[in-house]
């Protein structure tokens, strides 16, 4: 009666485990890729645009190094 009580639970469990799992592999395959590596710089430069000239001036050299660094020169 303990055997199958403790067995019970047990397969009570493994199915709350498989169903979680598979829960989770669904909305992982289901789920949208919502940027892509081209959107991702469109919005980079879209808040690069909205950043004032100073601020731009300093991320322009830090670009300007490193790619300087990139290719060597």
């Amino acid at each position: 009666m303990i055997i199958f009580a403790a067995s019970t639970v047990a397969v009570f469990f493994a199915a709350v485990s498989i169903v979680a799992g598979a829960s989770l592999v669904l909305i992982v395959l289901t789920q949208e890729r919502k940027s892509t590596s081209g959107e991702g710089m469109a919005a980079f430069h879209r808040h690069l645009d909205a950043l004032s000239d100073e601020s731009r001036e300093h991320l322009r050299s830090q670009l300007r190094e490193a790619k300087q660094r990139q290719t060597g020169g």
